[in-house]
């Protein structure tokens, strides 16, 4: 029984794999026995001894084929991991109250085999109870089971200028804001905490802080805070990482999740519906790609920033169809109304002034690779902002016409109402004296180039030209937008970006001289 006994005591020990314990391995070191350094050879009566339980018992499976590999000599360690394995492989037959398939003769055999390797054994023994303390450590320590931590943090550098000392607003008035201004450091900080309870769901919450910066881009006109989101010509010109306040707010706190196979849910308390519409893959990320609102998102489309909501997302029929429609409110959380709104008293609410709610369609055909080079959204938009509802329609493009080179573009359309009231009161400098009426009728549009890869691996160059604001009612010319910047990937985790902006006639004003920004942009992901 002494030998039952002792694989029961053997069995404790957790198998070690045979091929991964060689001769090489640290453990060896603690070996002072010089005999014991040397190989278990085929012709030893161990190895042959083993062997034979090997075949009987089919205790050993160290190597990928599940084979004994009886023609190889092992070191005496691989030997004591297999020796470990059959003792366990035995002591599950005996305790599951089948003894008498285990003959005297294997048992003592065993004995014998603990007995020449105890030393290898006790090792082995060692080692896991080392190693089980530290995964105990680990969990005792570790955050969290089900969440995982990500970060980002962005860092540029930015000047710019132009030959106007002073900028003119659309309506040819001068805003107060310089033409010209410092070199600047802007600073964005993102902490994602998400979490998955099932493996399918996500519950994203983002804690994110910045240094406050600015650059020249933010001095243009924003329509005195009465256009919101990246409508009007600061929203849609400005870096979208800057003006991020230093102290750390809740910048997203959502759930995501499935409902059947085709339909995913999303469900939060401070989202963005950009998270979800008017995707993108060459012009989505101001940490990737384009800096600037204009190039991320159609900014007629999205006048909304953040808010809660919720958001649909159905594939339909696993087609290259996927219907998605979100709802964002800006003022959720607030139970009564502000008197105080830039354009008269807004209800707020999760209901109230200021909403938007959007529906897109996208076709997406994938191709023999499963991948979808052509992409085609359709998008329509209400919403009500500081008392202007707003009615837009949109459209995005993509094409890879090949894994070097993609087209991609966005054109949005629509109207934009001061509910009967002139709108000259809403955004007084944007309207041209001598013009009257309750509404404007705006466009946008944005097209470009990219070349993934180009130079290297993970890089991407891409160039893009628009105009965010175009109204005849609006300034006596078009602003026109022109980006291009090139991303170096340094490592896995970070990435150096230079960008160049020039803005012609800015604000809808011929009066105002080309601006024109550069920016060094470095990014780190952990």
């Amino acid at each position: 029984m002494s030998a039952v006994i002792s694989a029961i005591a053997i069995s404790e020990v957790s198998s070690v794999s045979a091929q991964s314990l060689t001769a090489q391995d640290e453990i060896g070191q603690n070996v002072t026995s010089v005999s014991q350094l040397s190989d278990v050879r085929p012709t030893d009566w161990a190895f042959t001894a083993l062997q034979s339980l090997v075949e009987r018992y089919g205790c050993i499976a160290g190597y990928p084929d599940s084979t004994f590999r009886g023609s190889q000599a092992t070191s005496r360690y691989e030997f004591a991991a297999g020796l470990n394995a059959c003792l366990d492989k035995i002591n599950e037959i005996i305790s599951a109250g089948l003894a008498d398939k285990v003959s005297q003769e294997d048992l003592a055999t065993l004995q014998k085999l603990q007995e020449e390797f105890a030393t290898e054994l006790a090792t082995l023994r060692g080692r896991v109870d080392a190693l089980d303390a530290k995964t105990t450590k680990l969990d005792a320590q570790q955050f969290s089971t089900t969440t995982k931590l990500e970060g980002q943090v962005i860092i540029s550098v930015s000047g710019g200028g132009s030959g106007t000392s002073e900028l003119f607003s659309p309506s040819n008035v001068l805003t107060g804001n310089a033409g010209t201004t410092n070199t600047t450091v802007i600073s964005r900080v993102r902490l994602n905490l998400n979490t998955s309870f099932t493996g399918e769901d996500l519950l994203i919450t983002r804690l994110e802080a910045g240094n406050g910066g600015t650059n020249l881009s933010n001095s243009l006109d924003g329509g005195g805070d009465v256009l919101a989101g990246f409508a009007g010509f600061a929203g849609s010109s400005s870096l979208d990482y800057s003006d991020v306040g230093n102290a750390f707010s809740l910048g997203r706190l959502r759930y995501d999740f499935p409902i059947g196979e085709d339909i995913r849910a999303s469900i939060g308390a401070a989202m963005s519906l950009n998270d979800h519409l008017d995707a993108n893959s060459f012009a989505n990320d101001e940490s990737s790609d384009f800096a600037i609102g204009m190039f991320i998102n159609n900014p007629l489309i999205l006048p909304v920033n953040d808010g809660a909501g919720a958001v649909l997302d159905w594939n339909i029929g696993d087609s290259a169809f996927t219907l998605r429609a979100g709802y964002v409110a800006a003022n959720a959380n607030s139970a009564t109304s502000d008197n105080g709104a830039p354009n008269g008293t807004i209800n707020q609410g999760l209901f109230g002034d200021t909403y938007q709610g959007t529906v897109e369609l996208e076709f997406a055909p994938k191709n023999s690779e499963e991948e979808s080079p052509f992409v085609a959204r359709l998008q329509y938009t209400r919403a009500a902002v500081n008392n202007l509802d707003y009615s837009i329609g949109g459209l995005n493009l993509e094409w890879a016409l090949s894994k070097a080179i993609a087209i991609f573009g966005r054109y949005g359309f629509g109207n934009i109402s001061n509910r009967g009231t002139d709108i000259a009161t809403a955004i007084p400098s944007y309207i041209n004296v001598g013009t009257a009426g309750d509404s404007i009728n705006p466009q946008t549009w944005s097209a470009g180039l990219a070349f993934p890869d180009l130079f290297k691996e993970g890089a991407m160059g891409a160039i893009a030209v628009g105009q965010p604001f175009v109204e005849s009612r609006v300034g006596n010319a078009t602003q026109t937008n022109v980006e291009l910047f090139y991303r170096i990937p340094i490592s896995d985790n970070i990435s150096i970006t230079p960008d160049v902006q020039f803005i012609f006639n800015p604000n809808n004003n011929s009066s105002n001289s080309t601006i024109t920004i550069g920016t060094l942009r470095t990014v780190f992901t952990f």
